[in-house]
């Protein structure tokens, strides 16, 4: 069965315009006081007065029902409103009988009233535009959405999401409407709900030239203000079980593990430089001395920096308990997702191989390989590493960063990966620090194998995956490890 032969006669080639109806988010609250009402939503509320009695019943009765916008006087006050306060407003396009075709839902307080313009001849989709389903709850539709417009759009029949594809390419409005099996006046009135909603390109304004598609929806969708979306510390997996603040033993694992001496508080007091000559001194290092890093600085370091110092256990009772890990450095929630592994070429006292830290025992867990895959996979993570560098340097030891994402994901939405990615730079920051300090050569990498490290490091990288990666190894002579005295082009500047 095509598109065309599914479609309603007025939907069809040869039909009439399709009816605008406007309706309340239902997610909003009208409460009436008289002649007055406060409208409550997701932004916040609003106080309105002297609307009238009837202005009032009828804004009320919109979160029930939908109103048909040629129905509604030019300069009436219920229209004025509608327009006063856009994003509480939905737009939906429907067939005579009020079958819908796609609705524009705001999602951020800058949308408008989309659709109530004629659309332009020809068309063509926004490079930042994606679809996606919909949960099982709403199956049959599908959402369009795009990190430039400050709407959602719900896609009810096959029509919609047809029309979409055939702008995909640049096209007049009636060849796309044709092609999805649209009445050309109905392919207008949705290309006019597109174009309103923020989904074309827009070649008088054109599009951001220097963003990726992905790194604008993720900065726009792991931040309030552009979605509507719950987002922060909403725990919205409550029927999932929460994944242990310490992890068990790891795949591959198999022995008591190899333990690492506790430095000395007062020895590591009594070498360290203070902290504005390690802050000044503090760079990548990209050279390494003959003699490598020993297994004792390493362990030093990953004690100094990624140990978990304690457990602070969560209220059972309470279903927004969960145990709290402290470790050196500050994170968001105190979740401690992130985990190190250790990829070893040259390290005096190790053997060259995969290590897992286990951070609350102070202990290396050897990963030995179970096969030739594993070892391939390992000389792919270094070659990633060495790649990174520019291909100057010849890794020792290459610590991976992975994130559990299961641990923050349980209790955040929305900004649960930009968290753990904020957590990665504070774990960088620490390291350079700690190493500056021991007289290591530090060096933080931009980049990584997420399948190498998956397959090497023997890891679900959909439940826990390498999000940074930073080379450690010994440090020349001829490197100064710290500064004395400030460095800035301040005078330059203001001259």
């Amino acid at each position: 069965m095509t598109v065309t032969e599914q479609l309603p006669p007025d939907l069809a080639a040869g039909g009439g315009p399709l009816r605008t109806l406007l309706r309340l988010r239902p997610e909003v609250v009208v409460t009436a006081q008289g002649d007055d009402l406060e409208l409550s939503h997701p932004w916040g509320r609003q106080r309105v007065h002297a609307l009238g009695a009837d202005t009032v019943d009828r804004l009320a009765e919109l979160t029930r029902t939908e109103v048909d916008l040629d129905e509604l006087p030019a300069g009436g006050r219920l229209l004025h409103l509608l327009r006063r306060f856009p994003y509480l407003v939905t737009t939906t396009l429907a067939d005579p009988l009020g079958v819908p075709l796609a609705t524009a839902v705001p999602i951020a307080r800058s949308a408008g009233l989309p659709g109530l313009g004629r659309s332009a001849d020809t068309a063509v989709l926004s490079r930042f535009a994606y679809l996606r389903r919909l949960p099982e709850e709403h199956a049959g539709a599908c959402v369009l959405e795009s990190p430039t417009a400050p709407f959602r759009l719900t896609l009810h029949r096959p029509a919609a999401g047809a029309f979409v594809a055939a702008v995909t390419a640049s096209r007049s409005v009636d060849e796309a409407a044709l092609l999805a099996g649209l009445a050309p006046a109905a392919g207008r009135s949705l290309a006019g709900l597109l174009a309103g909603a923020g989904f074309l390109d827009d070649t008088a304004q054109g599009e951001p030239p220097l963003w990726d598609f992905h790194d604008l929806l993720f900065h726009a969708r792991s931040r309030p203000g552009r979605h509507d979306y719950p987002s922060g510390g909403v725990f919205a997996h409550p029927e999932v079980a929460q994944l242990p603040a310490i992890p068990g033993t790891g795949p591959r694992e198999e022995g008591a593990g190899i333990d690492l001496p506790v430095p000395d508080w007062d020895e590591v007091l009594a070498r360290d430089p203070a902290l504005s000559e390690v802050l000044e001194g503090r760079r990548s290092v990209r050279t390494y001395a003959e003699r490598p890093v020993t297994l004792d600085q390493l362990g030093e370091l990953l004690y100094r920096v990624a140990r978990v110092r304690r457990v602070i256990p969560g209220d059972p009772a309470d279903p927004h308990g969960y145990d709290i890990v402290d470790r050196p450095y500050p994170a968001g929630g105190a979740t401690g997702e992130l985990e190190v592994y250790l990829s070893v070429v040259r390290c005096e006292g190790l053997v060259p191989g995969v290590y897992r830290y286990d951070a609350a025992a102070h202990r290396l867990r050897p990963r030995p390989f179970s096969g030739p895959g594993d070892e391939t996979a390992f000389r792919e993570l270094m070659t990633a590493a060495w790649r990174a560098t520019g291909c100057s340097v010849d890794p020792q030891v290459l610590l991976t960063v992975t994130s559990r994402f299961g641990r923050l994901s349980w209790k955040y939405s929305q900004i649960a990966y930009a968290l753990t990615l904020k957590h990665v730079g504070v774990v960088y920051q620490t390291l350079y620090l700690v190493a500056t300090a021991m007289g290591l050569a530090p060096c933080g990498l931009g980049s990584g194998d997420t399948d190498a490290a998956a397959r090497a490091l023997g890891l679900d990288w959909t439940a826990e995956s390498s999000v940074g990666e930073f080379l450690i190894g010994s440090r020349p002579s001829d490197v100064p490890r710290t500064a004395h005295g400030f460095a800035d082009m301040v005078t330059e500047a203001r001259g």
